[in-house]
């Protein structure tokens, strides 16, 4: 049922560096789009992530989320544009945490 994996960008504010983050077994819906503009194209992505845990996440307003897992290692070398050149990525915008119920799971709007 769970058989989507993603990889999380986060700006870690402490230290200023990019951390990933690897989550597998989740489920994540999902449309890319591309508007029109006065200036141009712009990418209109959005979707839907449930992340099924008991767990804590950290996963935060602003972090990049990338379908799939990404094998290459974000540093001074490799910069986050280049990711978001390489790869169609969305931006977190909510997350809810829903761990009380029948079924606990985190829920993440990106677009």
């Amino acid at each position: 049922m769970f058989q989507n994996e993603i990889t999380v960008i986060h700006l870690n504010e402490e230290t200023n560096e990019y951390e990933m983050q690897y989550f597998e077994n989740l489920y994540f819906e999902h449309s890319k789009g591309v508007s029109i503009e006065k200036l141009g194209e712009k990418a209109s992505n959005s979707g839907t992530i449930i992340i099924p845990t008991e767990k804590e996440i950290r996963i935060c307003e602003k972090d990049i989320v990338i379908e799939g897992k990404i094998n290459e290692i974000l540093d001074k070398e490799i910069r986050l544009s280049y990711f978001k050149s390489k790869y169609t990525t969305y931006e977190v915008i909510a997350v809810d945490d829903l761990r009380k119920g029948e079924i606990p799971h985190f829920e993440i709007e990106v677009k």
